[in-house]
């Protein structure tokens, strides 16, 4: 699979480069031009703004599918922590990247959300909604459902993964869709680039648009 990751410097999208290559995948990676990265042996990069149409034209050639790893950067993990990224990033690349896609002959696109974000807002219990709607993660949910609201606007096939609390760690292989976000709701990004990567290789099309990604306990 000859396959673009956007977001591959970020602590998720750095395992899906990984993961990928050693697969055996044709990787590129999209990486800004001031951000640090050393790419595993045989990953091309390209270096340049992800929301940068032209940019995007370029990467997406010649592919079979895109991941996005993107997400907007807070300071720090306390709710009212303040934005580093613009309000609306997500769905910038979003914007930019469903009509190179279109254009390029690339259908199909994974894309990492948030669980909690759009109607997934059912998902979480009583807690963990006031967590999400407190102080500026709530900014990131808002752009993170338009940046979904415009791929299914599209005639991509594209699927959203939504994951609970994501954790470090080295992967347990013990990821699936889940039901409710709680408190103590955690998946590791290991475990989600596995997830997206097995899902970005699946040969037919997505039934459901968005999944709600945990730990499931009961494997490994």
């Amino acid at each position: 699979m000859k396959l673009l990751i956007l977001g591959a410097s970020g602590a998720t999208g750095r395992w899906l480069v990984t993961l990928a290559a050693q697969a055996g995948h044709d990787v590129t990676a999209l990486v800004r031009p001031s951000t640090a990265f050393d790419a595993p042996a045989g990953v091309r990069v390209i270096r340049g703004d992800v929301v940068d149409p032209a940019i995007i034209a370029t990467a997406v050639e010649n592919k079979d599918a895109v991941a996005s790893c993107l997400g907007i950067r807070r300071a720090s993990k306390f709710p009212w922590a303040p934005i580093l990224s613009p309000p609306d990033f997500t769905a910038s690349v979003a914007s930019a990247l469903i009509p190179a896609m279109s254009h390029a002959g690339v259908r199909r696109v994974v894309a990492i959300s948030a669980g909690g974000v759009a109607e997934s807002i059912t998902q979480l219990t009583t807690p963990v909604r006031w967590m999400v709607g407190a102080g500026t993660i709530g900014v990131a949910y808002r752009d993170l459902a338009e940046m979904e609201r415009l791929l299914s606007a599209s005639l991509l096939d594209w699927l959203a993964v939504r994951p609970v609390t994501l954790m470090n760690g080295p992967p347990t292989g013990r990821v699936g869709k889940v039901e409710k976000y709680g408190l103590f709701s955690i998946v590791r990004r290991t475990d989600v680039a596995a997830w997206m990567l097995g899902a970005l290789a699946r040969p037919t099309p997505y039934v459901e648009q968005t999944v709600l990604l945990g730990t499931v306990w009961g494997r490994g």
